[in-house]
């Protein structure tokens, strides 16, 4: 049988492929390897690519959830806020007693001595107050002072009265007189260490409470500024608006918090928000500060969102736990990976609350998360991200047109650091990408076009597109789209839905083709074994699959070394990726999961039963753990050894992850239409 879907032509000067002298290479081989009379044509055609260097331009499609730190670690400063350390002997140039007025105060320190009860108008000027007996403020003067209240002392302040423009410092006894209403003003600032009990608290100030707060009704406005180390009890609802922020040490329960305008919630690892609903009407924040995968807690009857850049409005290690979100955005909402969703995060009794959850049978000895870095957002609506290569600090992603049609791009990521951007992009109108390799200083891509199945090379100079190379060289293989291809030596080998292929690197020329029953899916080398799995049949619903073993020098596919039988692979139109790794084979099943095999025998699994969209499409292996894209599913980092779920990320926006690669701690996932999600691996 004569294959002859491939051409030779000489070498010209321009060509991105080099083939010398391809009118005299032996002929190839058929799927019974039987050798031609007549050697084989290859013809390896030309068509016109779009490059773009532009990388400002291009990288305003990254969002970046992290920089050179961590994103928990760069929100540990609570705001700035400390209680500072109370004055031990302090420093006064005036005794307050009897005759002290107000309207007469110097610009001086004055102290209220232990034992002594004043109730007065006070001046302030740049003066300081040093109470360690009992002051009643009956109204205040000017501004730019403070008041510090020594432990054992006691301040007295008129509900009516807000405050602006000084400071109370509070280590004794401070109580709101007259009425049951506190308000601080922005310029202004409270700061009590011990406990503080009053109807209702309004801050576009500064409002600080070591102890307890306790409240009928809150409302931090204007850019104010709160923190409550122990307990925030408020007992109909909380408001958070106009960039106030809010930080809740330990524990803050409450009817209903209300949130807008850029305002924030930020919690304290391993501390608890207890409410009926919390209402996010536009833009805010509820966030959690501490270090790497300490889990804070946000319990809430129900959740309603208005915005769908949630991405922005829950960042660090949360764990929402909800009966209900209700969604007005009107978009699918997609999360960070950070975010639990109703998990099983425990939380051990403190002095401020009781314990939250069940506490684990068994401690953890080392906890492993997923730190969300970047987004790469896909080139256009259709086009889905459909396999990720890296080589050093780049990152290769092609893309295919998603439907009817041929449109695939191919670009390349700078992945310094924690850092992302797009540095090149090439695009090919009648083209679609499934694969790709780095091959040198030049790209090869598995696809597929309105002819059929091919091969497209595009050369690199640095690492990227040439912008005067603007043309893609291609051969066309057997078949109608080719879905992978890997360079062995002198040699690629790549599959199509007809079978698998074995092609001279320089020329192009087909070697050897094994034409399989079904659609062959993948091929990989590792060591001594090279792997081709394929289907069993072209049922276009299911169909079991087969791993058929050689050497990994036997390019002609001479010698089956054994043939190992995956089970059923439903759907039989995604990508099922696997992975030699030793006397190990890690491979992905679609809706059936994930196996591994040693030798022919199945010794672990997993899978997700109740999912019947989720199929696991692409895998990557390095010493610990194995690293599952499984489509709609998510996001999976297996145990290498009985493949548990030692961490996972799901993609709430229904999109797919379609294939994973590893460098160092970092994850890429080519996730479909939403294009390209970048991950940190943690272990604590």
């Amino acid at each position: 049988m004569r294959n002859r879907n491939f051409y030779s032509i000489l070498k010209t000067a321009g060509s991105l492929v080099v083939v010398a002298m391809a009118l005299f290479m032996t002929s190839c081989q058929s799927n019974d390897n039987s050798s031609n009379d007549e050697p084989p044509v290859v013809d390896i055609t030309k068509s016109t690519i779009a490059v773009n260097n532009n990388s400002a331009e291009l990288s305003k499609r990254v969002t970046m959830y992290s920089n050179s730190e961590p994103l928990s670690k760069a929100k540990k400063d609570d705001f700035g806020l400390t209680m500072p350390a109370v004055p031990v002997s302090p420093k006064y140039d005036l005794v307050m007693d009897d005759n002290y007025q107000g309207w007469s105060a110097q610009k001086k320190d004055y102290y209220l001595p232990e034992g002594k009860s004043l109730t007065k108008d006070i001046q302030f000027n740049g003066n300081t107050y040093y109470i360690a007996g009992e002051l009643t403020i009956t109204n205040f003067w000017g501004q730019g002072g403070k008041i510090i209240v020594m432990p054992g002392g006691k301040l007295n302040y008129p509900s009516r009265m807000p405050l602006y423009g000084f400071e109370i410092l509070n280590y004794g006894e401070f109580n709101v007189v007259n009425g049951s209403k506190l308000t601080i003003n922005t310029g202004a600032s409270v700061m009590t260490s011990g406990d503080l009990e009053v109807d209702e608290v309004y801050v576009s100030g500064v409002l600080y409470v070591g102890g307890r707060l306790s409240v009928q009704k809150a409302d931090a406005l204007e850019r104010g500024v709160c923190h409550v180390g122990c307990v925030m009890n408020v007992d109909k609802t909380l408001t958070i608006h106009n960039e106030a922020k809010l930080h809740i040490e330990d524990y803050l329960a409450t009817g209903a918090i209300e949130m807008n305008s850029k305002s924030m919630l930020q919690i304290k690892a391993g501390g608890l928000v207890r409410t009926k609903g919390i209402y996010m009407r536009n833009p805010c924040t509820v966030t959690v500060s501490g270090d790497d995968m300490d889990y804070a807690v946000l319990a809430a009857d129900e959740v309603e969102i208005h915005q769908n850049n949630v991405k922005d409005m829950f960042t660090g290690w949360l764990d929402i736990h909800y009966k209900e979100i209700d969604n007005h955005s009107g978009r699918e909402l997609e999360w960070l990976s950070s975010i639990k969703h109703n998990g099983d995060t425990y939380l051990p009794e403190s002095g401020c609350r009781s314990s939250f959850g069940e506490k684990p049978e068994v401690e953890v000895e080392k906890a492993v998360g997923l730190e969300h870095i970047a987004q790469v957002e896909s080139p256009a609506d259709n086009l889905s991200a459909t396999c990720i290569q890296t080589v050093k600090d780049k990152a290769y992603v092609s893309y295919h047109t998603q439907g009817n049609g041929y449109c695939g791009y191919i670009e390349v990521l700078n992945v310094a650091g924690e850092m992302c951007s797009i540095l090149s992009q090439m695009e090919h109108t009648t083209r679609d990408f499934n694969h790709l390799i780095v091959d040198n200083n030049r790209i090869i891509a598995a696809g597929g076009e309105a002819k059929g199945a091919f091969l497209g090379v595009v050369n690199l100079a640095g690492g990227i597109f040439s912008s005067s190379a603007a043309e893609l060289s291609q051969v066309m293989i057997e078949g109608a789209s080719a879905s992978s291809v890997i360079r062995n030596g002198e040699y690629l080998h790549a599959t199509s839905n007809e079978g698998y292929h074995t092609l001279d690197a320089k020329t192009f020329n087909t070697e050897f083709f094994v034409r399989s029953a079904g659609s062959s899916k993948y091929v990989h080398v590792n060591g001594a074994n090279m792997g081709v799995l394929s289907l069993t049949n072209k049922n276009s619903e299911s169909s079991p699959a087969v791993l058929n073993m050689y050497g990994a020098t036997d390019y002609s596919y001479k010698t089956l070394k054994q043939s190992i039988s995956l089970g059923e692979i439903a759907p039989v139109n995604g990508k099922n990726v696997f992975q030699l790794d030793g006397n190990d084979i890690y491979v992905c099943l679609g809706r059936n999961g994930v196996k591994r095999f040693t030798g022919n025998t199945e010794v672990a699994s997993f899978d997700i039963p109740d999912d019947v969209k989720g199929a696991a499409n692409g895998l990557a292996v390095d010493a610990k753990y194995v690293y599952v894209a499984y489509g709609n599913s998510g996001v999976y980092v297996l145990d290498k050894t009985d493949l548990s779920v030692v961490a996972s990320y799901i993609h709430a926006g229904g999109k797919s992850a379609n294939y994973v690669s590893v460098s160092g701690n970092i994850i890429y996932v080519s996730y479909g239409l939403s294009g390209v999600q970048v991950f940190r691996l943690i272990e604590r």
